[in-house]
């Protein structure tokens, strides 16, 4: 094989496997996404529940959530993570964490995500 034709098989494996997706999350979450939170329980079990909304034009998926539980004066007392798996663009959509107590305040923050080209 030249090396005109190496050069250009891989530049086509590049560009073929760039459609198929996957970037990982770079930037601010703020900037892509909405997030409404608030404590609740299930089944008389504390939780933080809330929605994210894809204000982006590509799918989010694997996103990854830290819910931090505050004490009064927002020092945070506690922390534990959740997962969305996918989130389409212009999407909505509903998670519940498990906290292990109620606690005065949370605050619930977006820590990563992969986009998703497409239908994937």
């Amino acid at each position: 094989m030249t090396p005109k034709t190496l050069a250009l098989v891989l530049l086509l494996c590049v560009v073929a496997s760039a459609g198929a997706a996957v970037a990982q999350s770079f930037g601010d979450a703020d900037r892509y996404f909405g997030l409404e939170w608030t404590g609740g329980e299930r089944r008389g079990r504390p939780n933080v529940n809330g929605y994210v909304v894809n204000n982006y034009r590509v799918r989010a998926a694997n996103m990854r959530l830290l819910v931090e539980s505050l004490d009064a004066s927002g020092k945070t007392i506690d922390s534990t993570s959740s997962a969305i798996a996918d989130l389409p663009p212009g999407g909505r959509i509903y998670f519940e964490a498990p906290v292990k107590q109620k606690a005065p305040r949370y605050r619930v923050t977006i820590t990563g995500w992969d986009w998703r080209e497409g239908g994937q």
